[in-house]
């Protein structure tokens, strides 16, 4: 299992604008199972979101970023050149530990 992270960093003149459309048009779109967070303690300037998938395979992230990040991306550059980037990540999972008290 893998889980895909995009990373949004948007600056604050911007931000709220740009994560509009993010909830109610680009978000709305994707059938995965989506978690959007807002990254608190950044050190980044700006705002600072996180879109994250669970993918069973890589393929999957694949085809989730010709299929969904790719408009994103386009949306940034046609509405926010140098005002918003993004970054991604993807991580595997490599243990499930539960810990008991």
């Amino acid at each position: 299992m893998y889980l895909y992270n995009i990373s949004i960093i948007v600056d604050d003149e911007n931000h709220q604008q740009l994560i509009n459309w993010v909830k109610t048009d680009w978000l709305l779109k994707i059938e995965n199972e989506v978690k959007f967070l807002k990254m608190l303690n950044t050190p980044h300037e700006g705002s600072t979101y996180c879109v994250q998938i669970v993918a069973d395979n890589e393929q999957a992230i694949h085809s989730f970023q010709q299929d969904h990040v790719s408009v994103l991306q386009e949306h940034i550059a046609l509405y926010y050149l140098e005002k918003a980037f993004i970054f991604d990540s993807v991580m595997e999972y490599i243990a499930d530990i539960n810990k008991s008290s």
